[in-house]
């Protein structure tokens, strides 16, 4: 009976500490416009997060030695594109609700484009969208032979990591507040 009790307080202390790291990393501050444009754009807000903490780690000024800018890492042509499909005339491209709203949009059309598989759409997303209909569109193309396939290290590492990150990301959304509205409180303190 005394190990059972152990275990039970080392899960739940594993538990508690997964959900600190969660809330430290995974901030809640964007949680509403990622509710508002993966709803609007039909793009599972897991995706969302998991996209932001792999391009910027939640931070809203990031900007990569390719030029990519903003919470969702838009290059500023992709950007523009996007504005004109979309009818947006006077945009920030750094500012959250913008950002998201384009990188949501722009996932949500790679998906369509890609037949709707998100890690197709990952591929486009990182890489570009010729070169993932190239790679998909080979001869002998399977996802699970995906890495023999795709010519950047780099993108089949970010498909991983995003698939990973969205996983975590479902599971903690869906089970990880244990400690209740506890946890709202504690994502203050840990930052």
């Amino acid at each position: 009976m005394k190990k059972l009790i152990k275990f039970i307080i080392k899960l739940f202390i594993i538990i508690f500490l997964v959900e600190l790291v969660y809330l430290y990393f995974i901030p809640k501050k964007y949680d509403d416009i990622i509710d508002k444009y993966s709803s609007e754009y039909n793009v599972d807000r897991s995706l969302v997060k998991a996209v932001i903490f792999k391009e910027s780690r939640f931070k809203e000024t990031a900007v990569s030695s390719k030029g990519a800018i903003g919470l969702m890492q838009l290059m500023p042509s992709t950007a523009l594109w996007l504005m004109n499909k979309l009818k947006i005339e006077d945009y920030k491209i750094e500012s959250a609700d913008n950002n998201i709203r384009l990188g949501t949009y722009y996932l949500s059309y790679l998906m369509n484009l890609m037949d709707s598989d998100e890690e197709h759409a990952l591929l486009a997303y990182n890489a570009g969208p010729e070169n993932a209909k190239r790679w998909v569109n080979s001869e002998g193309y399977s996802k699970e032979d995906m890495d023999n396939y795709v010519d950047f290290n780099e993108t089949r590492k970010y498909v991983r990591e995003i698939k990973l990150t969205k996983n975590i990301i479902s599971f903690m959304d869906k089970y990880g507040i244990f400690l209740g509205e506890l946890s709202n409180l504690l994502e203050d303190y840990v930052r």
